[in-house]
This record gives C-alpha cells, structure tokens and sequence, in this order.
C-alpha cells in the first residue's frame, strides 16, 4: 500500500510538472496572441519567468511532503486551480508579484495545517442517513416547487432564453430562495445523487436530477449544475488521491487538446472556455484589486460583518468598482475569492487571517472523515473559495451548511 502511495505521489509531481509547461505553451502561443485585447499582450521578461520558475519548483516540491491523504488531496487541487495561474499570469504578463506570494502563503499554511488534529466528538447516522437527507430535501424543495412552478420555462434546459430568464427571476425571486437553493443544488442533492448510485436506487437518481434542474430552471445560472457535475465526476475512486488524479488527467487532457485542436484548426474554444477563463481570468482581476486596494485597504468594512465597525470608503462594492471602474466594463461583477479578500482588507496580515480560516475548514472535515465518495462536494467549495467573498461564500454559497451537513452524515461510516 505505502509502494503504491510513493508511487502515485510521483505520478502527481510528473503530471503537474508537465501540465504546467503545457499551459505554458498555450499561453505564450495562443493565449497572448488571440486574446491580447483582454489583457495578455505585454512582452515577456526573461528575469519574471525565472522568479515565477523560483516560486513554482520549490511549492512542487513541497507538495510532496503533505500529511495524508485528504490534506495532499486538497493542497494539490488548490496548487493546480489557484496557483498555476498566478505564476503564469505574473511570468507572461505586466502582472505583479503580490498575488504570488499571497497564495504561496495559502499553500504553506495547508502544508503546516495537514500535520495538525482538531479533537470533537462526530454524530453517527448510520442507516437512517438516507431516510433523513431525503425529508429534509423535500422539505426545502416543496415551497421552491410550488411558489415557482407557474414561471419555470423548460426550454431553458436547452440554454434558450436564458439572459430574459435570469433578468426576470431576478425581479420576482426574494433572499430566501438564494439561502435554500444553494444547499440543495450544491449539497443535500449531490449527495442523494451519489448515494442513489451507491445503492442502484436509480429513483433517487432521478429525483435528485429533476431538482436540480428545477432549481436550474429558477434563474436559469449554470453554476447550478456545478455540484452534480463535480458529485459524478469525482464519484469513482477508493481514496481522496485517486480523485486527484483524475482532476490532474484532466487538465493535462483538456490542455493538450486544447493545444492540438488550435494547431490543427486555428480553433480556440477549448483553449479559452477551459485554460483562460478557469486559470487566468482570476489572476487578471487579482492583479487589480491588489494592485489598487494594496494602499487603500478596506478592512473588511465592505461586507456585512465589517460595517458595523468603519464605513466603506467606495460607492460601489470592490467588485464592481474594479470591474467598471478599473477594469471600465459597464456591469463587470470581478469575483475574487478569499485570498484575495484577505490581501485588499488587511494586507498580508488579512491573508493569513484567511488562509488560517480556510486551513480550519479542512482540518473540521479531515477530523470528520468524509468518505472520499463525496469529493466532489468538497471540490464545489474550493472552486468557490477562489470566486467569493467571506460572508458570501458561508452564507450564499452555503459553506457553513455544507460543513454541518458534512458533520452530520458525510463521515465515513457512510460505507460503499
């Protein structure tokens, strides 16, 4: 077993290895060139490459050294989904070096976390998990079903209409419809997802996917689908380094193709749907915000929390004061995510802050001991701590339902 673990740790460091000079490639020689418009046109410096290669080598290498299993796990995907294109946007562009080393500091406090314990008692549902999770989504699901049935279109679910659609939900949905919706498309339904395949209870598949798409149907955002995409794809595997894997077969997958179908066909669609959007747009907006909050700190007054305590010194929250002020896209929403939030309230000392918040969230669910078969619940919440805020990301998001959800019936005496 120990063999077979050294042995999938290397392949990991390989993977990730080739994968970031893959993406490399394609942003020196499609990115920059075919979306040099959005940003990704300035010349490149011989001495930022080597300084990113400096930061890169050495958080490569102590990826190695993570403690277990579920810690390699999630410090590896966040090195892949965060990291990656920070260093790259810093080396190929006019990007600065703050962002860098602000989520270097995220990786290390991981890293120190993984070899840490937290000590509390865990609730066991055993074999009334299925019966409870199933009530308590009838129970959120029915008000959602009746109040909204009459206004649902289901030629939405062929992505028609879907710009009127969001516009007019957004006019006759109220708040309580956000807090509901996404603890149940981003958690409680997943997991009946999973569960009904675990069990060939393919009812509950069935179900699970109607209610999702209703929800769906309410709005018409395609982030919906996220949990049940993520609850599927990383379903298969005995162990959390196995569903790294997988996610690590897939970028080297998608950016080679995505490098192989331009040079055949000139075409871009993977290589901007995938490479761009999901690495680098986030280390562009990054950029911005750190580089104009870096001397004009917000001190976390811009949220609901921090209001209480010093007003907001902008008319516009930081988002959108970067998106249209900044950035001068009219209606531009910038989503940044929780290191970022950090470095703009507080400077490096908000990024720690953050990083600490984010390394206490892993060690609860490591203490809990998630069956590896829910992965892909956790991987929602990474991919979300890296596009919002504190307050939006627990509540809107729901990452503070999804840690007593998880507490409560995701431990592993859920067994295959």
């Amino acid at each position: 077993m120990k063999l077979k673990l050294r042995h999938s740790k290397k392949s990991v460091f390989l993977l990730e290895a080739i994968t970031f000079v893959i993406i490399s490639i394609v942003y020196v020689f499609i990115i920059k060139d075919m979306y040099g418009y959005m940003g990704h046109d300035h010349d490149i410096k011989i001495a930022k490459v080597i300084i990113g290669w400096l930061f890169f080598i050495p958080m490569l290498f102590l990826g190695t050294k993570v403690k277990g299993d579920f810690f390699y796990t999630i410090w590896h995907v966040i090195f892949v989904l965060y990291f990656f294109g920070q260093v790259m946007y810093y080396q190929f562009n006019d990007g600065i070096i703050q962002p860098v080393f602000a989520h270097s500091i995220l990786l290390l406090v991981l890293f120190v976390c993984s070899f840490f314990k937290l000590n509390f008692s865990v609730i066991h549902f055993k074999g009334q998990m299925l019966s409870i999770v199933l009530l308590i989504s009838i129970v959120l699901f029915v008000p959602i079903f009746i109040k909204y049935l009459p206004h649902v279109k289901l030629k939405n679910l062929l992505l028609a209409d879907v710009y009127e659609t969001r516009y007019y939900f957004r006019e006759i949905q109220d708040r309580y419809f956000g807090y509901l919706s996404a603890p149940l498309s981003r958690v409680i339904l997943p997991s009946l997802l999973i569960i009904g395949i675990v069990k060939k209870k393919f009812w509950l598949v069935g179900l699970s996917i109607f209610m999702i798409s209703f929800i769906f149907l309410i709005g018409a955002l395609k982030s919906i689908f996220i949990g049940m995409i993520a609850a599927v794809f990383f379903f298969k595997g005995k162990a959390y380094i196995d569903k790294l894997h997988y996610l690590l077969y897939l970028f080297f997958g998608l950016c080679f193709l995505g490098l192989l179908v331009f040079i055949i066909t000139d075409n871009t669609f993977l290589v901007n749907s995938f490479v761009r959007r999901v690495l680098f747009t986030p280390a562009r907006m990054d950029n911005s915000f750190y580089s104009f909050f870096g001397e004009n700190p917000t001190f976390w007054s811009h949220n609901s929390i921090g209001e209480y305590f010093m007003d907001y010194p902008l008319e516009q929250s930081p988002n959108y004061y970067v998106g249209e002020v900044l950035l001068e896209k009219e209606g531009l929403n910038a989503n940044v995510g929780l290191i970022t939030e950090g470095y703009f309230s507080f400077g490096y000392i908000g990024v720690i802050l953050h990083s600490l918040f984010i390394g206490f969230v892993f060690l609860i669910l490591k203490h809990i001991k998630m069956n590896p078969i829910f992965f892909g619940l956790v991987f929602v919440y990474i991919y979300y701590m890296n596009t919002s805020f504190f307050t939006t990301l627990l509540l809107t998001h729901g990452l503070a339902f999804f840690v007593f959800f998880a507490y409560l019936f995701l431990n592993k005496d859920y067994e295959r």
